[in-house]
């Protein structure tokens, strides 16, 4: 059973709701096809192969790694190679690599694929001063020149879909130009999130620019930008004609938003919110996933921070907040989720879509600031 049509109502999601959508899977070519034509996003420090794998469980049609230096992989420092974590259960996974020059963008990209890559993407859409001021991320937004040598290298060295993540522009809205350059140059698709370098992630994404890129090229455009659930994909979907949508931070704590996107794009009833239990059984898995990648003492750190993303919201955050601390072993991190559980039973779980705190990414230190690939 799902919920009823009726019940989602226009005040529960602040807006009126788009009419149904209908998007086939989406062929990038090279026997990539994103069925169904949703995304998880690049999210540094995130998007690890334990939370690629639930996503990939829960129906997303790709993944993505976070972004990794294209010199770091030329060089095989074990750091970026480790983050192109590939494992079985994942594909189609997208590498994003970063870097500014040609030739050691289409070297990486060979390496990306050499180590299992089924699409490569370049990020030019990371707004953080530390990656722009080496002329990296969103910088390349300034450089249309560049950016066109950049795809044409790329597409030319890999037997692979060559994509890029991109925002709106700079300082206004120079996406169009830059996203015919990409074309230009080969790509093989591109992901637009509607804010601006200067925006950071303030406000929202003006899904308008993301409308005049799909009007511009051929290839295919994906949307990006305040996408965390099947309304907002829709909106999405209906107000750029775009091809498939990308979630981020929509997805901490809530890999179920991929089931539920799918689901209304078939044209399926929306899948009740997870119970309980099938939320503990999810991040359970998580964990399994993370213990079996990473090791105890990884796993113990790193796992905090989603921890407090699945129970946002929740009677059972507070009860995490106290232990995180005392996290040291793998047993000590299943007792915080039941503790975590319990203290949900018996009372109104304040689920993701339905609590005033729950239905914002986080922000804030304490739950792990998120800086999607972008």
């Amino acid at each position: 059973m799902g919920i009823p049509f009726e019940k989602l109502t226009p005040k529960r999601w602040g807006g009126e709701v788009p009419g149904p959508v209908e998007r086939p899977p989406l062929d990038l070519g090279h026997g990539v096809v994103l069925d169904p034509p949703v995304v998880l996003s690049p999210m540094a420090a995130v998007t690890s192969s334990p939370f690629r794998r639930v996503c990939r469980d829960m129906g997303a049609g790709m993944v993505a790694t976070e972004m990794v230096s294209a010199v770091g992989l030329i060089h095989r420092a074990p750091m970026a190679v480790s983050m192109v974590d590939l494992v079985e259960g994942e594909s189609p996974v997208c590498v994003q690599i970063y870097g500014k020059r040609p030739e050691e963008l289409a070297r990486a990209a060979q390496i990306a694929v050499e180590l299992g890559a089924d699409v490569v993407d370049l990020n030019m859409g990371c707004p953080m001063k530390k990656v722009v001021s080496s002329g990296h991320g969103a910088a390349l937004l300034r450089d249309v020149g560049r950016v066109q040598e950049i795809f044409s290298a790329m597409s030319e060295a890999v037997d692979v879909p060559v994509t890029g993540k991109m925002r709106a522009g700079w300082e206004d809205t120079s996406a169009v130009e830059v996203a015919r350059a990409m074309e230009a140059g080969g790509a093989a698709a591109l992901t637009i999130h509607g804010r601006t370098r200067s925006a950071m992630y303030d406000g929202h994404a003006d899904l308008s620019v993301i409308a005049a890129v799909k009007e511009a090229v051929g290839i295919p455009v994906i949307g990006n930008g305040d996408v965390c659930d099947w309304v907002s994909a829709r909106r999405m979907f209906s107000a750029t004609g775009c091809d498939a949508v990308m979630v981020a931070r929509g997805a901490l704590g809530n890999p179920w938003v991929f089931r539920e996107i799918a689901a209304d794009l078939r044209g399926e009833p929306i899948p009740e919110p997870p119970s309980p239990e099938l939320k503990r059984a999810t991040l359970l898995r998580h964990v399994d996933l993370y213990l079996e990648r990473f090791g105890e003492g990884r796993t113990c750190k790193e796992i905090r921070k989603h921890l407090l993303w699945y129970y946002r919201g929740t009677p059972g955050e507070l009860v995490l907040r106290k232990r995180l601390s005392d996290l040291t072993s793998a047993e000590d991190i299943r007792q915080a989720i039941d503790a975590a559980l319990a203290a949900n039973v018996g009372q109104t779980e304040l689920g993701a879509k339905s609590h005033p705190r729950a239905s914002r990414p986080p922000q804030t230190k304490a739950s792990g600031v998120v800086r999607d690939s972008r």
